[in-house]
C-alpha cells in the first residue's frame, strides 16, 4: 500500500491493518498535528508508522 492509498483508505473509513490483523491502522491527534498510527489490539500498545513501514498496510476485508 503506498502513503496515498492508506490515506484514502482511512478517509474512506476502512479497517486498515498493519503486519497482522492484531495491529489497527487509525488517525490520532498529537501535538504536533494528526498522525497515523497503529494499535495492537490486544493491549492498545501504540506506534507511529515511519514511511517504510506503511507498505505493510492492507485492508483486512481484502487481505
Amino acid at each position: 500500500m503506498t502513503l496515498r492509498e492508506l490515506t484514502q483508505s482511512l478517509a474512506a473509513g476502512q479497517d486498515v491493518r498493519w503486519a497482522n490483523d492484531g495491529y489497527r491502522v487509525h488517525w490520532s491527534q498529537t501535538p504536533r498535528g494528526p498522525m497515523i498510527v497503529a494499535t495492537f489490539t490486544s493491549n492498545n500498545f501504540t506506534c507511529a508508522l515511519d514511511d517504510s513501514e506503511v507498505k505493510g498496510c492492507y485492508i483486512k476485508d481484502q487481505s
